[in-house]
């Protein structure tokens, strides 16, 4: 069985890389002669040339025993009819396509339903959430939504004035007892630590905590952030995320302003958005940001399509003032460098669409997945009855090293998880794994082949 990707470009090389590390089989189909020489040499993986939304080129991709077929091409169009094509001919492959025209996202499910479409993937929309959630929640450089944003996983680095810096985490349990609060994980530098009862919290930690919606204020004040509201974003590129991005802001009541360097696409803006400022200039231009009081902005946020571009003002921003900048960056590479030369937040949109996909490919009742750096996995799963989850106290499950049960939930509760715990048939479970644990935590969520 293989994974089929429709398109070569930037969005399907970042993919394959990824489905590759998972020690899949993947087939590219990609149109452009120029595409398909430049990612042969890199990619172990097999390669069509043709149309991706045509018949006899997916069959001859070898659709008819597809596991899944990704259609991540710049036409929407073409993404839609390769999905309902392979729903037509490979009724058992997991169909999924990109969009970007917001009418394609408008119908939901019920458009999905009539296309014989699983799952319709917007990055750039997706990207434009995640960073409207750290906006909304300065000091955090990442959070995720689990159990149907009942719960949330948080990422902040810590502050000095934190009260639990260099307290073991094992003294911090009674903070378990008035909310639901945990530590999941900490990047020391580039290294991780899954938390134990010994572990320490230092200041310069990046730290991801669990904790429900009534908490995530709380948590972040123990971490040393006095949660100041944003009031005023500068966005430095009026790309389809930075427009989208914008209007949220707009919604909530916030003043925005954006920077962008192509008349014809200010023009556009200026008509899309009612309340935003529009500037017709250079987002690197350090006289530009100083007359716009960059420093007085609470966040600047560059999302222009050119990651060196988007690094440069960030960085730039940082320096004359900005207190948060925010950096949109296609390259997981990037990512721990941006990070080390003060830059707050990077956004990867090739990297949620990953973690879209990745749900698909994990045995068990996967119901969401998230990759923190590369390193570890964040998985919402339901414990199905004979997986070997379920019926044990967590202290006696024998977990891999490098894993732990964040949170659950049973019904409508959420059970924070103790070591006498004890998962039950139908329980949805959020655990953490490192990375290379993840085969092994596969395991315990699927269904034994004796229940057969």
């Amino acid at each position: 069985m293989s994974i089929l990707i429709v398109g070569g470009g930037e969005i399907g090389r970042f993919i394959a890389e990824k489905l590759i590390q998972e020690k899949k089989a993947v087939v590219i189909i990609e149109k452009s002669e120029r595409v398909l020489d430049e990612i042969e040499e890199s990619l172990d993986a097999k390669f069509v040339l043709g149309n991706g939304a045509s018949p006899r080129v997916l069959r001859e991709a070898g659709l008819e025993k597809a596991e899944m077929v990704v259609a991540v091409t710049n036409s929407d169009e073409a993404n839609i009819l390769a999905t309902i094509i392979a729903g037509m001919e490979a009724p058992q492959a997991v169909r999924i396509a990109r969009i970007r025209n917001p009418e394609f996202d408008l119908e939901g499910e019920t458009f999905q339903d009539a296309m014989r479409i699983n799952l319709l993937i917007n990055p750039e929309k997706e990207a434009a959430s995640a960073i409207l959630k750290v906006l909304q929640m300065p000091g955090a450089i990442d959070i995720l939504d689990f159990f149907d944003g009942e719960i949330k996983l948080v990422g902040t680095t810590v502050l000095r004035s934190s009260p639990l810096i260099n307290r073991p985490l094992q003294e911090l349990d009674d903070l378990r007892d008035r909310g639901h609060f945990l530590i999941a994980a900490i990047f020391r530098g580039n290294q991780l630590i899954v938390p134990s009862g010994e572990n320490r919290i230092m200041p310069g930690d990046t730290v991801y905590y669990v904790a429900d919606s009534e908490y995530v204020s709380k948590g972040m004040r123990l971490l040393g952030h006095r949660g100041e509201k944003t009031g005023e974003v500068m966005i430095h590129g009026g790309t389809f995320i930075g427009m989208n991005l914008a209007r949220s802001l707009e919604e909530r009541g916030l003043h925005v302003k954006i920077i962008e360097s192509d008349p014809k696409l200010c023009s556009a803006l200026s008509r899309q958005l009612d309340h935003t400022l529009i500037l017709n200039a250079a987002g690197t231009d350090e006289e530009v940001l100083e007359q716009e009081n960059i420093a007085h902005m609470d966040a600047f946020v560059a999302v222009t399509k050119d990651d060196e571009d988007n690094i440069i003002s960030a960085l730039l921003a940082k320096r004359l003032g900005a207190p948060m900048a925010i950096a949109l960056s296609h390259k997981s590479a990037y990512r721990q460098l941006i990070s080390s030369i003060g830059i707050d937040v990077v956004v990867n949109p090739r990297q949620l669409a990953n973690n879209v996909i990745l749900q698909y490919i994990r045995r068990g009742k996967v119901l969401h997945v998230s990759n923190l750096r590369e390193q570890a996995e964040i998985i919402e799963a339901e414990a199905l009855e004979t997986t070997d989850l379920v019926g044990k106290p967590l202290a006696d499950l024998k977990l891999p090293n490098g894993t732990l049960v964040l949170s659950l939930k049973r019904g409508d509760e959420i059970i924070v998880p103790w070591g006498d715990t004890v998962i039950e048939p139908g329980d949805r479970v959020l655990l953490l794994a490192r990375r290379e644990e993840v085969p092994n935590i596969e395991k315990f969520i699927t269904v034994k082949m004796e229940y057969f």
